[in-house]
């Protein structure tokens, strides 16, 4: 199989570096060129024929080369090598990357919907979650906690996923709720939110399982939110990720087709990227539209494991 190989050569660790992929890839008797995130040519990678794109990083990673891929029929795999890696599980990809290698060939297909995000600042996609409030604010925080704390780049991944549960529980002690403009399918919902989310898949930021009933091909997403009464149950939730246990969500959901959103004050995540950019901000009225593209997506999911 042809096999375009997109690695973000700072992600995992010394046994996931392009030279060790290319081998395992080899070895597996695919054809594969590479491309490394952090070099140019990414765009013109995509743009060669092939007959998987295999994106090997963080869930960053994975959402950049999948937007580029949104509507191409070109299908995806992952080698999960971040620290959460949300959207890897929720794609699919739970083995080691050696494993999936082995099993890439008889593969599944399977279609994933992506989120869309339509304001005066342009357009984007997403794949995870998009949302305002708290965990928007809290990716800001933790970027700025990693530009200061070069040793924080040293720690393993369960100490990571507990660093970034700690901060949510002190920006959460005395977070403010805000005031929030927002109509669900049509129904207006306003009023002060600690957080809201509109999730594609079970979990977001540090692992935070909030929407558990959500489907990557239904062609809905689920509205995860908290107001300020929800304060002690977010709190608990929080705490439980801090000791790393898999807490379930305390919060209420439901199922979405268009969500309308307009506000003031900070920017939104969309996945784990802040919008508007900070030279956008104040440039526009805060008025946004998310909606479903459905099945926009194609996912080749590895083979399943041979029993012995």
């Amino acid at each position: 199989m042809r096999i375009t190989l997109i690695h973000n050569p700072k992600a995992g660790d010394a046994k996931h570096g392009k030279r060790q992929l290319m081998a395992a890839l080899a070895k597996a008797g695919h054809h594969a060129t590479y491309q490394s995130t952090k070099e140019p040519g990414l765009k013109k990678a995509l743009k060669k024929p092939t007959d998987l794109v295999l994106a090997a990083g963080g869930d960053g990673t994975t959402a950049k080369v999948a937007s580029r891929l949104v509507d191409s029929g070109i299908p995806l795999s992952v080698l999960p090598l971040g620290t959460a890696n949300n959207l890897a599980r929720a794609l699919g990809f739970v083995a080691s990357p050696e494993e999936i290698i082995t099993r890439l060939e008889g593969g599944r297909k399977r279609a994933f919907d992506v989120g869309f995000a339509y304001g005066p600042w342009g357009e984007r996609y997403f794949f995870e979650a998009a949302g305002g409030g708290l965990l928007a604010d809290y990716v800001q925080a933790a970027k700025k906690e990693e530009k200061k704390n070069k040793a924080i780049k040293k720690l393993s991944k369960e100490q990571e996923m507990a660093r970034h549960s700690a901060l949510l529980c002190r920006m959460l002690h005395d977070y403010p709720a805000r005031k929030w403009k927002i109509e669900l399918d049509g129904k207006d919902i306003s009023g002060r939110y600690i957080l809201w989310e509109a999730m594609n898949i079970h979990s977001v930021g540090p692992a935070l399982y909030l929407a558990p009933r959500a489907g990557t091909r239904d062609g809905r997403f689920d509205f995860a939110c908290a107001r300020p009464a929800d304060s002690a149950l977010l709190a608990k939730h929080f705490e439980a990720r801090v000791d790393g246990k898999k807490s379930n969500s305390p919060l209420p959901a439901r199922k979405f087709r268009k969500l309308r959103v307009v506000w003031k004050g900070p920017a939104l995540h969309l996945d784990d990227k802040l919008w508007p950019k900070k030279k956008q901000s104040g440039k526009f009225s805060s008025e946004i539209e998310i909606t479903v593209k459905p099945s926009a997506l194609i996912i080749l999911q590895p083979a399943p494991a041979v029993k012995t």
